[in-house]
Order: C-alpha cells, then sequence, then structure tokens
C-alpha cells in the first residue's frame, strides 16, 4: 500500500443540490450518493465559484475565481501560465487520470491528465446517455489494471443530469406533448411547483436580461416556450432532472462496487461534488447563470469506503462555507504537495480532521462576467456592475462607483429567495456590511485580460445591449 492515499474527485453536472434522497428529497432516488453521505461528511454550505461548466471546472482545476484564470464564461480560454490540478498532481509524483466530461477551454485535458477515454473528439457538453456509460467502464478497467506503483489520482466527470439541457432544447422549435399525452407519467408522480416559483421580480437588470423578457441574451428560443408552459409542463421538467440524477448515480454505484471490490478500497479517498445546479423551475427559470440557490448551491462530500482513513462517518458540517476553489488545494493536501500561494481557494482537510483552523465566514461567487454574490450564516447579498463603455477586458471590481442593482435576502426567514430586502432602510447597515465584504474579497483577486478568444467575444455581444438597457432603466 502506498503511504500516500490514492485520491477519487467525482462530479455530476447541473445537479441541484437538494436532488438527494438522504437529504429527504422523496421525488428522486440516490442509493449510491446516500452511500457517500453514510461513508464520510457532508458539506451542506457549499457553493460552485461560478454556475456555468466551464468557469465552474477552471475553478477547480487551478483554485482561482473565473475572473482570475481566464474562463469567466464557457468558451474562455484559461492563461496558459497556470499550473492546473492535473499538472501538480503529476509533477508531484501522482499518477493523474481523467475520464468523461472535461470542458475547460485553452487547456487540453491530455496535457494535463493521463485520459482513460480517448475518442475521435472530446466529449461534449451534454449526451451522458452515450458518453458515461463509456467513461464508466473506463474507470472500472483502470480499477482492474492499474498497477498501483504510484498513488493515483482519477478525475471522473460525470454528464448527467446536463441532459436536461437538451430536454430544454427540445423544446424550442415545437410543442411537445405533456407527460400524460405520452402516457410516461401520471399528475401525483411529479414534483410539485417549487415554493418559489412566483417570485419577487425586483431583480438585477443581469438576472432579466439573460433569463427575462421577450428577448433576453441567454437560450432566447428555449425562454420564448417555457414562458406559455403550463404548471404540469414546469413540473414534468423537474420530474425529468430527477431521472437524470437518477441515471448519474447509477454510473456513481457502478464505480463506488468496482473499488470496493479493488485492491484500493482501504486506502482511498472520495470527493464527490457538482459544477453547478439547475433552476428547475424554481424563480419561473431554467438551467443555471443565475445567483439564485438552486444555482449555485452544490454538494460537497469527502468519504472512504474503508475505516483507515481519517475521514469521519455519516456526518453534516452546516457551519463551514465551501467554495469550488478549495478543490485545488484539497487534494493538494492529501497527497503531501504544496500549491501556489496565489490561489484562493483552502485546503479542507484540517475541517475534516475537526482540527482548529481560521476559516471564512462567507461564500463568494461570481457569475456571467459582471455579477456576483456573497453569502453569511443569514444573508445573502447580489450585486451587478455595470457594463464599461470603454471595455479592457480584465473582469471590473472592486469598484463602488460602477455598482448597479442590489438585492439581499433574509435566508434564515426567506430560504427560498422571493423577497429582495435592498430598498428596506432597516437593511440598509445589512447592505452596506455586505458589500464591504465583498469588496475586500475582491481586493485580494489577481485579475487580468482575457485572452483573445471567445470569451471577448461574449463581452463585445453584450456590453451594446447590457448599456442599452441601463439607459432605458436609467430614463
Amino acid at each position: 500500500m502506498n503511504d500516500r492515499p490514492n485520491i477519487i474527485f467525482i462530479n455530476t453536472d447541473q445537479h441541484t443540490w437538494d436532488a438527494v434522497s438522504v437529504l429527504g428529497n422523496r421525488h428522486v432516488k440516490t442509493p449510491n450518493i446516500d452511500w457517500l453521505h453514510r461513508e464520510g461528511i457532508a458539506f451542506q454550505k457549499s457553493y460552485s465559484a461560478d454556475p456555468v461548466c466551464a468557469p465552474a471546472r477552471a475553478s477547480w482545476m487551478t483554485g482561482m475565481f473565473g475572473s482570475e484564470n481566464g474562463v469567466p464564461f464557457n468558451g474562455g480560454y484559461m492563461h496558459e501560465d497556470i499550473p492546473d490540478l492535473g499538472q501538480m498532481l503529476n509533477q508531484g509524483g501522482y499518477h493523474a487520470v481523467h475520464s468523461g466530461k472535461w470542458h475547460i477551454e485553452g487547456r487540453n485535458v491530455q496535457d494535463s491528465f493521463n485520459n482513460l477515454y480517448v475518442g475521435k473528439a472530446h466529449i461534449g457538453a451534454s449526451g451522458g446517455e452515450f458518453y458515461d456509460k463509456v467513461s464508466t467502464h473506463a474507470v472500472i478497467d483502470f480499477f482492474d489494471s492499474y498497477d498501483g506503483v504510484k498513488p493515483f489520482f482519477l478525475h471522473m466527470g460525470v454528464i448527467d443530469p446536463h441532459d436536461i439541457c437538451q430536454y430544454q432544447h427540445n423544446h424550442e422549435d415545437k410543442i411537445m406533448p405533456g407527460p400524460f399525452e405520452q402516457f410516461l407519467s401520471k399528475e401525483d408522480a411529479l414534483p410539485p411547483l417549487p415554493e418559489n416559483f412566483v417570485f419577487d421580480d425586483d431583480e438585477t437588470l443581469l438576472q432579466q436580461v439573460f433569463r427575462r423578457g421577450d428577448d433576453p441574451l441567454i437560450h432566447p428560443a428555449i425562454h420564448n416556450r417555457v414562458k406559455d408552459w403550463t404548471e404540469l409542463q414546469w413540473r414534468f421538467m423537474a420530474w425529468n432532472h430527477n431521472r437524470f440524477v437518477e441515471a448519474a448515480d447509477d454510473h456513481i454505484g457502478l464505480v463506488l462496487n468496482a473499488l470496493s471490490n479493488s485492491s484500493f478500497s482501504d486506502n482511498t479517498i472520495i470527493i464527490f461534488s457538482v459544477d453547478h445546479g439547475e433552476a428547475n423551475g424554481r424563480h419561473e427559470s431554467f438551467q443555471k447563470f443565475s445567483l439564485y440557490e438552486e444555482s449555485i448551491r452544490v454538494p460537497f462530500i469527502i468519504a472512504s469506503l474503508g475505516n483507515q482513513l481519517a475521514i469521519p462517518k455519516d456526518v453534516i458540517d452546516n457551519k463551514h462555507f465551501i467554495s469550488g476553489v478549495d478543490l485545488m488545494p484539497t487534494v493538494l493536501d492529501y497527497a503531501g504537495i504544496g500549491f501556489p500561494e496565489n490561489v484562493q481557494g483552502q485546503s479542507i482537510k484540517p475541517l475534516v480532521e475537526n482540527a482548529n483552523v481560521k476559516w471564512r465566514d462567507f461564500a463568494y461567487v461570481e457569475s456571467n462576467y459582471w455579477a456576483r454574490a456573497l453569502i453569511t450564516d443569514r444573508y445573502k447579498y447580489v450585486m451587478e456592475y455595470r457594463p464599461r463603455l470603454q471595455e479592457d477586458f480584465i473582469p471590473i471590481g472592486p469598484d463602488c462607483s460602477s455598482v448597479g442593482k442590489e438585492q439581499i435576502f433574509d435566508l434564515e426567514n426567506d430560504p427560498m429567495e422571493t423577497k429582495n430586502l435592498a430598498g428596506c432602510a432597516a437593511y440598509l447597515e445589512i447592505l452596506a456590511d455586505c458589500r464591504e465584504k465583498l469588496f475586500l474579497s475582491e481586493g485580494n483577486l489577481n485579475r487580468r485580460p482575457l485572452r483573445e478568444g471567445r470569451a471577448r467575444e461574449i463581452v463585445r455581444e453584450w456590453v451594446g445591449p447590457l448599456n442599452k438597457r441601463w439607459n432605458e432603466k436609467d430614463n
């Protein structure tokens, strides 16, 4: 047995944080994610660094936020001089392998990991029905064939439940029959409408422009169809998301069973998380991108199948704020490898081992280049920066002069985020305190210009429409 542990990182994609049966969700069955809960510690205050695929994944691999590593959008190119997790593990004596979805532009997975799946093309954003089977069996084959000379790090990127996106895209140009017309379900089998389906529309302008109105900037074809959906159609979408979650859970089960029957079971740490959530009708919306809890809150579990590692069993941590940027330093800490000083993340290992360690008292999240959120024990602060007319492609902040719309939610009394309190005089001090904390966080970020490519093109495309909407609002 190696002195250093093997480490497996399993992630699902677009998986709403509470779509897990062990947390009391009776509309979905996840026996294998539940298994990880029983065999480890689950952090309930865990947040995506940015609720979109590529930015969240780039943060996992670099310990930095998208505004620092060059990936604030899908299509952004990671800065070439930033080392990633796979490269550092390989240099530190680990055998770093990858199977499944990667989705980080500007960084070829085969330049960072030993890739277990090698097809004619890289795995795309969706296609879990096809790719997840191949990725899963590649991992099982690895357990059967690896010689174990070096400790290994294995990243398994499960696509589902991201295929809910394809379900939504199927509605763009046609009216789909409902579940009852297709004889697929009965009404009492569908999840109810979420409590916050009807919501306070006192939102940031970015949320309005990207997800609302007659011509949103993201997925307008889907939006223009679903705005006419019936209650049952919204509920059926959530039903479908749960089925995709269960498909992902099945693959996790195959991997856990193979690991438990391998020679590596007693000396392997398992980390499970998700890149971002899925709205599932909450705030009458779909997909991710927003800074509501359904988009940014994600599972984070550290577990082991044996009893030889210092990992507690069946523990839920409701105290500590975890961020996607914490993955890299956590893995490197368990591997006994130092990590760069400029990473924003912290190793979670001391929390797992119940050590006395200084920890952050809030979570910070970025979204869509201009949007930010800060979450404390009780309050959530959401804000946006007004786009600059002369763009230098350095993500903005901290800049009090460019603050646009702000939101404050009391998560204790309003966990579903239905009432923006930013305009209430009683909350002005809380608003100012949250804004100050966010600015202090942003002051510690190492931001620099985006690389030329799709990210800059997106900024160019959106600056005009966003400023037009601001001018209309001001007038």
